[in-house]
């Protein structure tokens, strides 16, 4: 007699690591089967890396596959990915990416700066924003 099929056994703190994992991926896009798919890759890569590692280079493996951040250059991408997505202090983003914590506020900053919509955006998106800017 066959026994019937049973889910695999996933250990409790596996299944943490996972999901920590999975959540700082999805934290830099908003699809599901890259984060997912981020997530298999960093684990399968270095199983034995720190949690916190790990979740990093999930999230910027999405965050290079994600059109929100094409505009970035990838250092200043990375920098701000571990700042905003995963809300790491500049110590925590300058031991990962191995650069110095006034390299990694230059990164930020300049990477906002990229990411703001021209000056003249403001006017053109809106007629209220228009009529207040004479």
């Amino acid at each position: 007699m066959a026994r019937p099929l049973r889910a695999p056994y996933v250990p409790p703190v596996l299944d943490t690591l996972i999901d920590h994992v999975f959540a700082a991926a999805h934290a830099a896009c908003a699809d599901v089967e890259l984060a997912a798919e981020a997530t298999r890759r960093v684990l399968v890569a270095d199983p034995h890396a720190a949690a916190d590692s790990l979740a990093a280079r999930a999230a910027l493996l999405t965050a290079a596959r994600t059109a929100a951040y094409a505009p970035l250059e990838p250092g200043d991408r990375d920098a701000i990915v571990l700042a905003r997505g995963l809300g790491w202090k500049t110590d925590q983003i300058a031991t990962q990416l191995q650069i110095t914590p006034a390299d990694v506020r230059r990164r930020v900053a300049r990477g906002l700066r990229t990411l703001l919509p021209p000056r003249d955006c403001a006017a053109a998106a809106s007629p209220a924003h228009a009529a207040h800017g004479s």
